[in-house]
């Protein structure tokens, strides 16, 4: 009878994960019982410093049906709310900048574990599947004093990440696009495509070593981009965050953080055939009493790939040809004391474009080359209501010299957050947009038609936003 229980109860599970394997089953279950059958020594040809249990040691009959059956699949908290590395988890969008680094971070804990305890690391990869769903509603005051509302999926992300070797892991994130062109298509739905976001493989070990290196599609090692806003992101990460197919070396200790990457972009003052850009990044982390720190500074050759200024380079009316690039600095920290958290980014172009690229005017007649400039600084303080962790951050962005890139002159948040349940975050925001003046005016590469912050009818005024955000994450 007793047999007959432990039969059940690894046969019911078993069974769930994978039809027709019964069979199986009963061979994996009889080779447990046979010690003889268990090899004394094993090594995996990427896992040489690790040998398989031996007879003393032998092994489980859950790990012998993983053996049989391949690759388990287990969900894992999506890595953008739950990574703690940047800031405090109720951040309703922390940044997919370091992403690399993040997991590194959360899988050396686990590799160090399972060093510490003796338990073999497993012959099959692992898969970590992970996700996001995201509801907004809105009411709106626009900038010509209209009112307007919408109810919108504004965010969703499948994840995951496949654990090869303690050094070794990929990441692939699919992500929900929510754009849509109104001049060809004007259904609520037409928006509902996915694509392929981060796409990466990184190799390192930091239970181990402090080097890592990752290579695929990533948002490059330039800037942090972290935020307290559930629906407005600041606009430092709208205009100068940068998704490219580089490759990065970096290391990594609690005191220095430092990585370097190449990539060839799209715009370019020359063939555009070559790698053509390039930067570094580098960080400390430091204590003043109970003052917690990090400080950070880096540089990109080009900023004319950054996502943000794509909308308007990478328009196929307009042209990636540049009369030259224009490299770009960023500054950012993240200090916290007790409840309260302050964080600060700056970006800024080192010089302007050329004017036939993209061009700037304050009076609309007299036009030279824009510099863009971004910064963006956010207070919050943690609190809890009804045992429940909540957050309130007070938000400000200003920008310079981008209207042609259709963003405001001024954004300002106030958001609060809490956790409903685990993996539940409501958030409340109250955002204000400035646009740019009246008389001011771009020409070159601009983001064609009128879209909102670009449109001569809404500059020179402000709007006001009320949104309520729901956010889903496992």
């Amino acid at each position: 009878m007793r047999r007959f229980i432990f039969f059940l109860a690894f046969s019911f599970p078993l069974l769930a994960v994978q039809e027709g394997t019964y069979i199986q089953f009963q061979e994996a279950e009889q080779e447990s019982q046979r010690q003889d059958s268990i090899e004394d020594s094993y090594q995996n040809p990427l896992l040489k410093h690790i040998e398989a249990p031996s007879e003393e040691k032998e092994m489980t009959l859950q790990q012998r049906i993983a053996n049989y059956f391949g690759t388990f699949v287990t969900s894992s908290p999506y890595p953008g709310v739950r990574a703690t590395f940047e800031g405090t988890e109720l951040m309703a969008s922390l940044s997919n900048v370091n992403k690399d680094l993040q997991i590194l971070l959360e899988l050396a804990e686990s590799t160090k574990y399972m060093r510490d305890k003796g338990i073999p690391f497993p012959i099959n990869p692992r898969i970590f599947l992970s996700g996001e769903i995201e509801f907004t509603g809105f009411v709106q005051k626009d900038a010509r004093g209209r009112a307007q509302s919408d109810l919108d999926i504004t965010d969703a992300e499948v994840d995951f990440l496949i654990v090869v070797a303690p050094w070794l892991y990929g990441f692939i994130g699919v992500e929900y696009d929510d754009s849509v062109d109104s001049a060809s298509n004007s259904s609520r739905i037409a928006n509902s495509r996915f694509h392929a976001d981060s796409l990466f493989i990184t190799f390192g070990d930091f239970s181990k070593e402090s080097w890592y290196g990752t290579i695929g599609q990533t948002y490059i090692p330039y800037g942090q981009y972290t935020t307290y806003a559930a629906v407005h992101n600041p606009l430092t990460r709208v205009l100068f965050r940068t998704l490219a197919r580089d490759v990065a070396l970096g290391f990594f200790n609690d005191t220095i953080q430092f990585a370097a990457f190449v990539f060839k972009g799209d715009s370019h003052a020359d063939s555009g055939n070559n790698i053509n850009n390039y930067g570094v990044n580098l960080g400390f982390h430091f204590n003043i009493k109970k003052l917690d720190c990090k400080l950070a500074v880096g540089a990109v050759r080009n900023i004319a790939d950054s996502t943000g200024m794509q909308g308007a380079f990478g328009d196929p009316s307009n042209t990636e040809k540049l009369r030259h690039v224009v490299p770009g600095l960023n500054a950012n920290g993240n200090f916290s004391i007790g409840d309260w958290t302050l964080l600060c980014e700056y970006n800024q172009a080192l010089r302007p474009f050329n004017p036939n690229d993209a061009a700037f005017s304050i009076n609309g007649t007299s036009f030279k080359g824009a510099r863009p400039i971004a910064f963006d600084s956010e207070l919050a303080y943690a609190f809890k209501v009804a045992a429940m962790p909540s957050s309130v951050a007070l938000g400000y962005s200003r920008s310079y010299e981008a209207l042609g890139f259709n963003v405001p002159k001024e954004r300002i948040t106030l958001t609060w957050a809490t956790y409903i349940f685990r993996g539940n975050l409501l958030s409340v925001e109250l955002n204000s947009d400035k646009l740019y003046d009246k008389n001011n005016r771009a020409i070159g590469n601009v983001v064609t038609g009128l879209p909102y912050f670009i449109n001569p009818r809404n500059l020179g005024h402000r709007d006001y936003t009320l949104s309520i955000d729901y956010l889903l994450y496992f």
